[in-house]
């Protein structure tokens, strides 16, 4: 939480803004993939 505490915090203020609705459609077009992303082996979803 130390590291991560305050980005948690802010991705949530930022979630809140947006309505349920949208935030639940879009989480259905989110596979788990992370091929696209710069990601170190420990930020890895799989």
């Amino acid at each position: 939480m130390t590291v991560f505490g305050p980005y948690a915090a802010r991705i949530q203020q930022v979630l809140d803004r947006f309505d349920a609705a949208v935030l639940t459609e879009a989480a259905d077009h989110v596979d788990g993939q992370d091929e696209e992303l710069p990601l170190q082996p420990e930020e890895m979803t799989a």
